[in-house]
């Protein structure tokens, strides 16, 4: 732990839309990066108070942490709704935080850690009202540098007053550098954007609840879109099956762009249909027994900032077999634990599965949840995060 505790203020100064409704508990469930890094650093001994924009006021207690839950002015309300429904957004994007803001600072933090380093209105006004005394951290939650020249130039400056930067991997920084939004790239940090609360549970009592059945079962959790590749993950998937004839493949999709192009495939093959389960979304509340029925998670994602799916199958112990892109090289440890192959590479996803071999699923599994732990839980982060904010902390 750093020389002395730290008054830490972690800020949010955002929300999605429809969240008036929803129940703290749940909310803070589904964002995790929200409740569990706070409460790991608050069990290393700092002082830790959470400030979100959010549609109502809420004030919560948990594992001792402080959360203000801010709503904006009756002004900025109606600001943010006018503007985001003329930019087809949702409405917190252009909601001035300002009693967020006051919120913050009456915390008195000696460390701000910002969820969001391209939310470029509310960023501007913090920074601003904190002046320069207050070291400020930006964690990058996605985005790019904008193409607007008065934007940029916005970004430019925030990215100058704050003391560093929390990207997944340093290639997720490269776009800022080379526009120029970030004149030091020495003040980039590695860091993941988020990670998962999940736990690894027996894999036979997970199935009985999930009807998950399969020698082995494969997994897929996320869009069916084009940038994440669905139909390599399937064409994969088939080559295994041709080795592995008992195995399945269980699909629970957020968005279902893909759906036809995957459905057209399967008719042409009715074999493979067989094994092939499209499921659609699942409650949050049900993931966990999910991933922990699952011997493998396919990803073909194009791209990712980070890759939440990932790291919640690895925290079960649930082998990533992944595109060989930033995020997930960071995940793996370089494909140490799990699957790297080529992108749109369906030969090399089946051909890295088939080398690891049914025997070693079990081992495999075990070195997949270790990973997890040691490199990219929330326990994990706040240790690194202390390392971070001793360096920039006022003596």
């Amino acid at each position: 732990m750093t020389a002395r505790p730290l008054r830490v203020c972690f800020v949010v100064p955002y929300y999605a839309e429809g969240r008036e409704s929803v129940d703290i508990d749940r909310y803070l469930s589904e964002t995790p990066i929200h409740r569990a890094l706070p409460r790991a650093l608050a069990a290393r001994g700092h002082q830790v108070q959470v400030v979100h924009l959010f549609p109502r006021e809420v004030e919560w207690w948990e594992g001792g942490v402080r959360h203000h839950f801010v709503r904006a002015g009756r002004g900025a309300r109606t600001l943010g709704h006018w503007v985001g429904r003329l930019r087809g957004r949702d409405r917190a994007y252009y909601e001035p935080a300002w009693r967020a803001i006051e919120r913050v600072r009456a915390c008195r933090p000696d460390i701000v850690h910002v969820h969001g380093a391209t939310l470029n209105l509310n960023l501007h006004l913090l920074l601003r009202a904190l002046g320069t005394e207050t070291p400020v951290v930006l964690h990058y939650h996605g985005g790019y540098p904008s193409r607007h020249r008065l934007v940029r130039r916005l970004q430019r400056a925030n990215f100058a007053r704050a003391a560093c930067y929390c990207f997944t991997t340093q290639e997720h920084a490269q776009p800022f550098v080379e526009t120029g939004v970030i004149a030091r790239p020495e003040r980039v940090v590695e860091l993941m954007e988020t990670s998962s609360s999940f736990r690894p549970s027996e894999r036979e009592p997970a199935r009985a609840l999930t009807g998950m059945q399969g020698d082995p079962v494969f997994l897929w959790v996320g869009r069916l879109h084009p940038i994440k590749d669905p139909l390599t993950a399937l064409r994969g998937f088939e080559r295994v099956l041709a080795a592995w004839p008992e195995a399945q493949l269980y699909l629970h999709y957020l968005s279902d762009e893909c759906l036809p192009l995957l459905r057209g495939y399967l008719t042409e093959r009715p074999a493979l249909r067989a094994h092939v389960h499209p499921r659609g979304p699942a409650p949050f509340e049900r993931m966990e027994t999910i991933y922990n029925s699952a011997d493998f998670l396919l990803q073909a994602s194009l791209r990712e900032f980070s890759g939440c799916a990932v790291l919640e199958a690895m925290a079960c112990g649930t082998i990533p077999v992944v595109t060989d892109i930033p995020s997930f090289r960071r995940m793996t440890g370089d494909g140490q634990a799990g699957v790297l192959f080529p992108r749109g590479d369906d030969r090399a996803l089946a051909a890295g599965v088939l080398a690891l071999g049914r025997d070693q699923i079990a081992s495999s599994a075990r070195e997949t949840r270790a990973r997890f732990e040691r490199e990219l839980s929330f326990a994990s982060l706040a240790a690194r995060l202390e390392e971070v904010y001793a360096g920039i902390a006022a003596p």
